[in-house]
């Protein structure tokens, strides 16, 4: 049966788990690496009628010690990919980001997607918008783009805590407006527009309660200890979440805000609709086109009053939280991850590399 070669291809990285389910239960032959140097030694290995499927570009060109290296490992990685595509291996690019969150080369970086979107022979969007919001900073053939919808995570994560439980166990009153944000905290998720907006609400609204649960860098960490809205009352867990305990955090919040910046696409707000809970994304086009007409997705304003903004709409997400948080519950039923699967076997099946049936 024909091979797809993944990369990177993180073995805990639940997305990849869940898009591959129907691929593999057809037959696929699913690989992957994290390693440069391994795709590279791996990639003349494919056949015809092969899948090489790259997501995230991060590992490409960021990690090296200067530019000199870069350059090499951006020049060895288009190469092998064109080689690839060259002897009938079917390339395809996930645009998962327009761009690593955290660059130290950008110029590289910028050329390494243009090259990718000519060598790719299939793009997958995630957001439909993704053509246009990439636009001003590289080009993507609109012939070669399908658009895959990241899917919610049901049945992957135990849901089986209430909100009762789940306020208890992290010490939070039954009444108290909770407020949460899960997931690996950095600089570029915009945690101290939330802290300073939790701040302004917290003049305002009584017993407001903020969750933060997720793995810190030690020079961030100072950072969110000088921040902390005082009057607050707020929980904290800086370390990794483990899967069992995710329905805990988001169970016992009644909205979750993901003050993102330069973000294209999100699997958390598929996690917090997962657990029936209405979030708050930053006012982007792309974003407002792809969540704009769901009740359980709210928007503030990014920019010079940011904190304003979000603490505003913190304050009506939260009063309508109860009604929109079974929108967001619905909203995760309607497109499972055996569907994502699926869809992306569907994917696969129109390329040259579908195995005979």
């Amino acid at each position: 049966m024909p091979t797809l070669l993944a990369f990177p291809a993180w073995r805990d990285n639940p997305y990849l788990n869940l898009l591959y389910l129907a691929a593999r239960g057809e037959g696929w032959d699913v690989q992957g690496t994290t390693a440069h140097a391994e795709l590279v030694r791996r990639v003349p290995a494919l056949r015809a009628g092969d899948v090489l499927h790259i997501h995230w570009t991060q590992p490409v060109v960021q990690p090296a010690t200067d530019e000199a290296e870069a350059r090499e490992r951006l020049d060895a990685f288009t190469e092998a990919v064109a080689a690839a595509g060259e002897s009938g291996v079917h390339v395809i690019w996930t645009v998962h980001n327009s761009l690593p969150h955290e660059l130290n080369y950008r110029q590289l970086e910028l050329e390494l997607a243009h090259r990718l979107g000519k060598l790719a022979h299939t793009i997958v969007q995630l957001n439909a918008q993704t053509v246009a919001a990439v636009e001003d900073e590289y080009h993507l053939p609109a012939h070669k783009v399908v658009t895959l919808s990241h899917s919610s995570y049901t049945g992957v994560y135990p849901a089986v805590v209430g909100r009762a439980e789940a306020r208890r166990t992290l010490g939070v009153p039954p009444l108290a407006p909770t407020i949460g944000f899960v997931g690996q905290i950095r600089p570029y998720k915009g945690i101290t527009t939330l802290l300073a907006a939790a701040a302004l609400l917290g003049e305002r609204t009584e017993d407001l309660t903020l969750l933060l649960a997720g793995k810190t860098r030690d020079d961030v960490l100072p950072q969110i200890d000088a921040a902390l809205p005082a009057g607050v009352r707020t929980v904290r867990h800086h370390d990794f979440v483990d899967d069992s305990d995710l329905q805990v955090w988001f169970r016992a919040a009644d909205v979750m805000v993901f003050p993102y910046e330069r973000v294209l696409n999100s699997g958390s707000v598929l996690l917090a609709a997962t657990f029936g809970r209405p979030c708050i994304l930053p006012r982007e086009p792309h974003l407002v086109e792809e969540f704009g007409a769901h009740s359980w997705v709210s928007f503030y304003n990014p920019g010079a009053k940011a904190a304003e903004s979000l603490a505003d709409a913190i304050e009506r997400a939260v009063r309508d939280s109860r009604r929109t948080g079974h929108d967001a519950e619905a909203f995760a039923a309607s497109y499972t991850p055996y569907d994502m699967s699926r869809d992306f076997l569907a994917i696969l099946d129109r390329s040259s590399a579908a195995p005979a049936r």
